[in-house]
């Protein structure tokens, strides 16, 4: 999503066309899901994937229409069918794929590009779950037009046909009166990770968790490690162990590295108290449980909560080396997320 953005973002103050690709339906198997998304350069590039590479090539052909015509469109891929019709066509599924094209063209479509651009940039930054809503069909083009896009925080007061259990997908509904078909989703908030430290195995796991467009902010006393970080991550410098002083997100994933006992030991004394989705400590167990033991000896930690700490942190996955300990630490970090024990998926199938 990140890079999504900043492409946009650079076609939009260098003027040039591009188009904006969204899978809207998907029946049956396929690579990606409802919500995906890609960026098709007017040049030919495409930036992001929405299947294993079986569409992309036909997908150029249809954004050169769209850039040309400058009207959004429409297009299926059906893989259902005989598995030897199939075979030897680098299909990845066996499913079906509707995905809409629409045009970013800051120059001819300004209000449109601006548009697509704001809705981008609102979920990165947003702090709570909204729907989206893109207009793909209308009974009346003059009252409201296709491509127009709507997003309502959780109210849903303009959108009653919503309930929570929808995550995406097309739909069909009244809108001020007006029969229309849309693409709707459910936005939430990025996750956000806290990492305590700013060595370079810090600047490391922050630029993985942008990568994977996860909200970053670096803690540290040292003005001149937090101006090193990769340009997207949040530095927020504080005093030496003044940790209290940190305006915390709603329920950040926290991991302490800062390779130093007495910092690691404050920063735990207080992000223990927080509401936290995950916390961490990187070291050992037995150099945890030292910190552990101080903590108990100060009365700064109950018991129920020491079982919340992860330490050592990362799965087991026999890391060696700053790349792969990040990689260790990061796939953690999305198991805990998503709520799964980070096993292998052959096993689960068995």
């Amino acid at each position: 999503m990140r890079i999504i953005y900043n492409i946009l973002k650079n076609c939009w103050e260098e003027g040039k066309r591009s188009v904006l690709a969204t899978i809207i339906k998907v029946d049956g198997s396929a690579y990606q899901r409802e919500g995906t998304r890609s960026v098709i350069l007017e040049s030919g590039e495409v930036i992001g994937m929405i299947s294993g590479g079986c569409v992309e090539g036909d997908l150029l052909e249809h954004a050169k229409d769209v850039i040309l015509s400058h009207t959004p469109k429409k297009v299926v891929y059906d893989f259902r069918g005989d598995e030897d019709d199939l075979w030897g066509m680098g299909v990845g599924c066996n499913g079906a794929i509707t995905v809409w094209l629409e045009p970013f063209d800051p120059v001819n479509q300004k209000e449109s590009a601006k548009q697509i651009l704001d809705e981008f940039e609102a979920r990165l930054t947003c702090n709570d779950a909204y729907y989206f809503f893109m207009c793909i069909d209308t009974a009346h083009p003059d009252k409201i037009q296709v491509g127009k896009y709507l997003s309502i925080f959780l109210q849903k007061k303009e959108m009653d046909f919503l309930n929570d259990s929808i995550k995406s997908g097309l739909v069909d509904t009244m809108m001020d009166g007006v029969k229309v078909s849309g693409f709707v989703e459910r936005v939430k908030p990025l996750p956000s990770l806290l990492i305590i430290g700013s060595g370079p195995d810090a600047t490391m796991l922050a630029r993985c968790a942008l990568d994977l467009n996860w909200r970053v902010s670096v803690i540290d006393h040292r003005e001149q490690n937090l101006t090193s970080l990769v340009p997207e991550a949040n530095g927020l410098l504080i005093n030496r162990g003044n940790y209290t002083s940190i305006n915390i997100p709603v329920n950040p994933y926290i991991v302490i590295m800062t390779h130093n006992l007495e910092l690691d030991y404050m920063a735990l004394q207080t992000f223990i108290q927080c509401n936290f989705s995950y916390i961490g400590v990187l070291g050992s167990q037995q150099r945890t449980r030292k910190l552990v033991e101080l903590l108990k000896e100060n009365h700064a930690i109950h018991q129920d909560q020491i079982a919340n700490i992860h330490s050592p942190i990362g799965l087991d996955i026999g890391a060696q080396g700053p790349e792969e300990i990040t990689l260790s630490i990061m796939s953690e970090l999305i198991a805990c997320k998503n709520g799964r024990a980070g096993g292998s998926l052959s096993r689960l199938s068995r």
